[in-house]
C-alpha cells in the first residue's frame, strides 16, 4: 500500500510547551495521587467479573511489560520508542498505558476489530518499534506481520495469566522520562478518501488540558468514580477513561464487552457493582437504551442495589432534545444538566459542555455556553462576506480564536485540510449559532450542508426534528444530486418497528413533521426505513458510506467495511433496502 503523506502542523502560538506541570516523569506524577491499595481501576471483564486493580498491581504489571517491551526494542533506546498495540478497552489497554509512560513511549492504540488490511494501513503511517497484542488479537497481529510485514517489527503479546506477569525479580527501574517536545500518542481516524487520519498529541500541554477538562465539565476530583464507556481506540478513551482521572487521582471503570452496556439490566448492574458516580457514553447508547425500556421506566427498577449518579455525559453526535429530556429522567441523576460534550480528535478533550454549575440549558440538544478563554465565535460574527469567501467558510462555521491547550500537535494524512485560517483562527469545520442566552447549538459538519436549489439546509437540522417522533431511533439526513435543484435530501430512519403499515405510517409523519417545522426546502426526495445505520467506533453515523448508497442505488461488497462498528447488522440492511 502506497501512502501519501502531508504532515500539518499548528501555528507556532498554538503550540505552547509553557504547562503547568513541570513533571516529566508522568507515571510518578500519576503514581503519586494513590497510595499502593488504593484503586485506579475498576475493571468489568467479558465474564461480567469486575476485578479492582490498585495502585501496587498496576505498578508491578506496568514495569513487567515496559521490561518487556524494552528488551523487544533494545536497539531502538537512542530515541523514542513507539508502541502500536491492536486492543480494545481492558485491563490490557490501561498497563500498556502505563508501560509507555514508564518509558517515556509514543504509543497508538487500535481498534481490535479491524480488518488486517486497515490495521496495516495504520501501521504503515505509523511506523512502530513494536507491536503488542493481547490474547483475543494474537492470531491476527501474527497473521497480518507474516502477510505484510515479513516479521520485521518485534511482536509481543499480553497473557496476564502467564506467570512472568507476577515475577517482581525482571523488574529493572531504568526507565526514561518524556522531553519537552516528545509524543505522547497517535489515535487514527477515519479519513474521507477511505484512509485514515493520524492525530498525534504531545505532553505536557494535553496533559494539562485532560486534567483541567476532566475536573471542569464532569466534577470529579480525587476519589470519584468515572465510567467511561467508550473504546481505548477513541480520544475520549484516553483522555477521559484514563489521562485526566489518573491525574486527579479518580478510579477509572473499564468496561471490556462494549455492547453490553445498551442492555438496561446489565449497564444498571455494572453502574451499582462499580458505586459510579459519572457515566459518559456514547448518544447511541443512549437511544438504544431509550428503544428497549418503557416510557417511564427507570433505571433504579432495573437492580436490587442503589444507583445514585451525580451526573452523566454524552458523546459521538448530537443529542437531539427528547432524548436528553429521557435520559435525565430514566437514570435519575443528583444534576440536571447533561454533559452534552462537544469536543474533536484535534482538541484532545471537550471543548464546550453543559455544566450544572452553570445555568443548566433549557434544551438538551445544547453543548452549553462556552468559555471565554476558547474565543469561540461564529465565522461571521468577525469576518465580512469577502474574508469568507476568500478562505472558503461558511458564514455559521464555528473558530477557535485563542490557542487552545489541548490541541493536536501533528496531523499526518493524505489530504490537506485547512485547519487554521490565514489569521491563525482554528477551524473546526462544524456549523453551528450561539442563541441569545449565549448557548451553542451544533449544526453538523460544514461539509455536510446541503445546498438545495441556493437554500443552505442543515442536515443535523432535519435530523433533530426527526428524531421526536416514536418509534423513530436514528436519523441520518444526505445530498444526491438534482439537475433542477442541484441537490435534494435524501433521509434514512432506523425503528426497532417491523410492521410494514406502522412503518409507512412512520414515513407519512416524518414527511409531515418536516413541512410543519422546516421548509419546503427540506422535505425529502425520498425516505427509506434502514434499520441498522452504519456507525464508527465512536458511534457516529456513516453518513459517506449513506450518500454513496442514494447516489448510485450501489453497494459494493468488496469494500473494507472492518472500520463499522455494526458491519454484519449494516450489510443485512443493505440487502433488504437494495431488494
Amino acid at each position: 500500500i502506497s501512502i501519501v503523506s502531508i504532515n500539518i502542523i499548528p501555528p507556532n502560538n498554538w503550540l505552547s510547551t509553557s504547562s503547568n506541570i513541570k513533571e516529566f516523569d508522568v507515571y510518578k506524577l500519576i503514581m503519586g495521587n494513590y497510595q499502593d491499595h488504593e484503586i485506579l481501576f475498576k475493571i468489568v471483564k467479558n465474564n461480567g467479573q469486575i476485578k479492582l486493580l490498585t495502585k501496587k498491581e498496576c505498578e508491578l504489571k506496568s514495569k513487567i511489560l515496559a521490561n518487556l517491551i524494552i528488551n523487544k526494542v533494545k536497539k531502538f533506546t537512542n530515541r523514542q520508542v513507539k508502541i502500536f498495540a491492536v486492543m480494545g478497552a481492558s485491563e490490557e489497554s490501561v498497563i500498556l498505558m502505563l508501560s509507555s509512560l514508564l518509558i517515556g513511549a509514543h504509543h497508538c492504540i487500535c481498534f481490535e476489530d479491524l480488518s488486517c488490511q486497515a490495521i496495516f494501513q495504520r501501521i504503515k503511517i505509523f511506523n512502530p518499534d513494536i507491536l503488542i497484542s493481547t490474547t483475543r488479537t494474537n492470531e491476527k497481529i501474527i497473521s497480518l506481520s507474516n502477510k505484510y510485514l515479513k516479521n520485521k517489527v518485534p511482536l509481543l503479546s499480553i497473557d496476564f495469566k502467564n506467570t512472568i506477569f507476577s515475577n517482581k525479580s525482571i523488574v529493572e527501574d531504568n526507565f526514561i522520562s518524556y522531553e519537552t517536545n516528545s509524543n505522547l500518542f497517535t489515535l487514527f481516524t477515519s479519513g474521507s478518501t477511505g484512509l485514515p487520519k493520524a492525530v498525534i498529541h504531545g505532553v505536557y500541554s494535553y496533559l494539562e488540558y485532560a486534567k483541567f477538562s476532566t475536573n471542569y465539565f464532569f466534577g470529579v476530583k480525587k476519589g470519584t468514580v468515572i465510567f467511561t464507556a467508550t473504546d481505548a481506540g477513541w480520544i475520549n478513551g484516553h483522555t477521559y477513561a484514563f489521562y485526566g482521572p489518573l491525574l486527579l487521582g479518580c478510579i477509572s471503570v473499564i468496561n471490556e464487552n462494549p455492547t453490553v452496556i445498551a442492555l438496561p439490566l446489565t449497564l444498571s448492574e455494572i453502574l451499582s457493582r462499580t458505586n459510579t458516580d459519572c457515566f459518559y457514553t456514547s448518544v447511541t447508547v443512549l437511544r438504544l437504551l431509550k428503544s428497549a425500556v418503557k416510557p417511564n421506566q427507570r433505571i433504579s427498577e432495573f437492580s436490587e442495589k442503589s444507583i445514585v449518579l451525580d451526573r452523566i455525559g454524552s458523546c459521538g453526535e448530537p443529542l437531539a432534545n427528547s432524548v436528553g429530556e429521557w435520559a435525565i429522567n430514566f437514570f435519575e441523576t443528583k444534576r440536571k444538566s447533561i454533559v452534552n460534550t462537544y469536543f474533536q480528535t484535534e482538541t484532545g478533550g471537550v471543548l464546550v459542555a453543559p455544566r450544572d454549575e452553570d445555568i443548566p440549558p433549557s434544551d438538551y440538544s445544547s453543548v452549553g455556553k462556552p468559555r471565554k478563554e476558547l474565543g469561540l465565535v461564529i465565522a461571521n460574527e468577525i469576518m465580512t462576506q469577502s474574508d469568507l469567501d476568500k478562505e472558503g467558510l461558511d458564514p455559521n462555521e464555528i473558530l477557535l480564536c485563542k490557542p487552545c491547550k489541548g490541541i493536536f500537535k501533528q496531523i499526518i494524512s493524505d489530504k490537506h485540510t485547512n485547519y487554521f485560517t490565514e489569521n491563525g483562527y482554528f477551524r473546526l469545520h462544524d456549523i453551528g449559532y450561539i442563541n441569545d442566552k449565549g448557548y451553542l447549538f451544533i449544526g453538523g459538519r460544514s461539509d455536510d450542508v446541503i445546498n438545495v436549489a441556493g437554500h443552505k439546509v442543515s442536515s443535523s437540522e432535519i435530523e433533530s426534528i426527526c428524531m421526536v417522533l416514536e418509534n423513530v431511533n436514528e436519523v441520518c439526513a444526505v445530498a444526491v444530486s438534482d439537475k433542477i435543484y442541484g441537490s435534494r435530501i435524501v433521509l434514512y430512519f432506523s425503528s426497532s418497528i417491523e410492521d410494514n403499515d406502522i412503518i409507512l405510517d412512520l414515513i407519512a409523519k416524518l414527511k409531515n413533521l418536516i413541512k410543519v417545522k422546516l421548509s419546503q426546502y427540506h422535505k425529502p426526495k425520498k425516505i427509506y426505513h434502514f434499520k441498522n445505520l452504519p456507525k464508527t467506533k465512536s458511534g457516529k453515523i456513516m453518513r459517506r458510506i449513506m450518500r454513496s448508497i442514494a447516489e448510485t442505488s450501489h453497494f459494493d461488497r468488496k469494500e473494507d467495511y472492518s472500520t463499522l462498528a455494526n458491519r454484519e447488522l449494516f450489510l443485512e440492511s443493505v440487502k433488504k433496502l437494495l431488494s
